[in-house]
């Protein structure tokens, strides 16, 4: 195996890891059975490598798999008679929503990751603790010596912080994007 194969097999690996879960939640969203999308996944996953020469570096991965798993679901469509619940109008409307979707999900993250940045650093350790760490609030509340109340407060406020920033980051976005 030469250098440059095993680069792109480490990167396809990489991007698929990366993205798989995603991938399989739009197939999923295209299919009828769980058995449905378990196949259409493996499928897609044997095309994506197949055609990973063709993936354009730099692009959406995920966006590029998705393609792939859509003419995929068309193909067991075409090859089973479970698979035609929907028309094919029906079926290109819901991939399109499905897309939207999942980039909708991208800018939240983002958004929320960049809001938990501009937090005080006090309540950035709070959400770190609660939500990285995993401790319970009366786990927090012995270490900071406060009240299981006074951290439950601390919390919604923090919650309500992070709620604001990313509404008006995601405001902010939506805006520049229909203009």
């Amino acid at each position: 195996m030469t250098n440059s194969s095993f680069d792109d097999q480490a990167e396809f690996v990489r991007l698929l890891s990366r993205h798989s879960s995603q991938i399989y939640g739009f197939i999923l969203m295209l299919s009828v059975t769980h058995a449905d999308a378990d196949d259409i996944f493996q499928d897609t996953s044997v095309v994506l490598w197949k055609k990973f020469h063709t993936y354009e570096r730099g692009t959406s991965f995920r966006a590029w798999a998705c393609k792939i798993a859509y003419y995929e679901v068309l193909e067991l469509r075409r090859n089973s008679s479970r698979m035609t619940y929907l028309s094919d109008t029906a079926l290109t409307a819901l991939a399109t929503d499905a897309l939207v979707l999942l980039q909708q999900e991208d800018e939240r993250k983002e958004s929320l990751a960049d809001c938990l940045g501009k937090l005080a650093a006090h309540d950035r350790q709070l959400i770190e603790e609660k939500y990285f760490v995993h401790l319970s609030t009366e786990e927090i509340a012995k270490r900071s010596s406060k009240s299981i109340y006074a951290v439950y407060r601390a919390l919604s406020r923090v919650h309500g912080l992070l709620l604001q920033c990313m509404r008006r980051s995601l405001d902010t976005s939506e805006g520049a994007v229909s203009t």
